[in-house]
């Protein structure tokens, strides 16, 4: 702005010398000015006028260039980039109108064959835990028997039918509690997914010395990692939990990376129960002898759902009234009896026992009750067995319709 001005400024100035303005004479005390002055000056300003023209053309011409090539960019850019989105907008509708076909071919198979699998129960009433939720269930309507609490002498209980996650009984659900050997489901679950079911562990002299005597191991003697999990969830082998926390990771050669291990491993347990949002539950050592390890009926269903849903094998192995497992330096098979009442019987799916002074008697369980999956949580019964027995009868009067 202010070269503009200088420049509007000179322009007026040429203007006026040019129109013949005439400016105030300066006294001299010279005699002998020049008498052509006038005319060169007149002269001057014309060809300064002239050239402040020029360049004031030339600059405009620029200008109306630069605008011109501006506009044409400008034009150019928006046009690309309405391509680009329309283009863009093109491959998002065809990546959508793939992904519902893909969505509802699968969809439409699953129904088929659960039709097919059993076409007594149509697609509408399948009993899959994704398509349905807690919200989507009346209990009023489906749950008309009321639970008398006086009838239970357990610290805490819950029942829950699994294919629906939904809660029919609901004891002190969030009170901590000694969990004793129900802590080896754990063990059992990061002895899969972290380790080879094949890898011979070496019976340390450690783990013989853990208090119990299930499993009647010896020193020195081998066995594989999936025979030891048998005998953690059928006879409930102190022994065998220990020996697998201690050659979990790198094999150990001392003591203190034998130590090693059964940290990272008690570690994993934990990062297991947070990953399963098990946040009230506490894993100090495998095997469940201290009192330390606890869990509540809330946090142990989540346990349990997890074990039904992703690891079944755990439930197959822990129903087994009896089971062999096979000592690899020997090769001499040895028998493992169970130490749970409801293992063998037709309605147990699967579960685990346990017991410490601390704790009393433990026990989860899953049954099939009149076709419905039903988890049985108890937690400090002096009974557990005869308790979980007061649980089933009390479902089968509070069935689905």
């Amino acid at each position: 702005m202010r070269f503009q001005a200088i420049l509007l400024s000179l322009i007026i100035l040429v203007s006026l010398l040019i129109s013949g303005a005439k400016f105030p004479s300066t006294p001299s005390s010279k005699e002998n000015v020049s008498q052509t002055a006038p005319a060169e000056t007149s002269v001057f300003v014309k060809d300064l006028y002239s050239a402040l023209s020029g360049r004031v053309a030339l600059v405009g011409q620029n200008l109306t260039v630069a605008n011109r090539n501006l506009n044409q960019n400008l034009n150019q850019n928006l046009n690309a980039l309405s391509r680009n989105l329309t283009v863009t907008a093109d491959k998002l509708d065809q990546n959508l109108a793939a992904l519902k076909q893909i969505a509802s071919a699968n969809v439409h198979d699953f129904l088929a064959k659960a039709s097919d699998s059993n076409p007594e129960n149509p697609p509408s009433v399948i009993s899959y835990p994704a398509l349905i939720s807690k919200a989507e269930i009346n209990a009023e309507q489906i749950f008309p028997c009321n639970a008398n609490q006086s009838a239970f002498v357990s610290k805490a209980i819950l029942i829950k039918y699994l294919d629906y996650n939904f809660n029919v009984f609901e004891l002190n659900p969030e009170k901590r509690w000694p969990i004793a050997s129900l802590t080896k489901l754990m063990t059992a679950i990061v002895s899969i997914e972290k380790m080879d079911l094949d890898k011979e562990i070496i019976m340390t002299k450690k783990a013989v010395d853990t208090e119990g005597t299930a499993g009647e191991f010896e020193i020195g003697e081998v066995f594989k990692l999936r025979d030891l999990i048998k005998a953690m969830l059928i006879s409930s082998s102190n022994d065998a939990a220990v020996a697998i926390t201690e050659s979990f990771g790198e094999p150990r050669n001392s003591t203190e990376l034998s130590l090693r291990g059964e940290r990272d491993f008690i570690n994993e347990m934990q990062k297991k129960a947070a990953e399963i949002k098990m946040f009230s539950t506490t894993y100090l050592e495998p095997s469940g002898l201290s009192f330390i390890n606890q869990s509540t009926v809330a946090d142990l269903a989540k346990l349990m759902s997890y074990i039904y849903f992703e690891h079944p094998e755990i439930l197959e192995i822990s129903r087994q009234k009896e089971a062999e497992i096979l000592e690899l330096k020997s090769n001499k098979p040895r028998r493992l009896l169970t130490i749970n009442k409801f293992a063998g019987e037709p309605d147990f799916i699967g579960g685990k026992t346990g017991y410490i002074d601390e704790a009393g008697r433990n026990l989860v369980g899953i049954f099939d009750i009149d076709g419905k999956t039903v988890l049985t949580i108890i937690l400090g019964a002096d009974d557990s067995f005869k308790e979980t027995e007061k649980l089933k009868s009390f479902v089968e009067n509070c069935q689905l319709p």
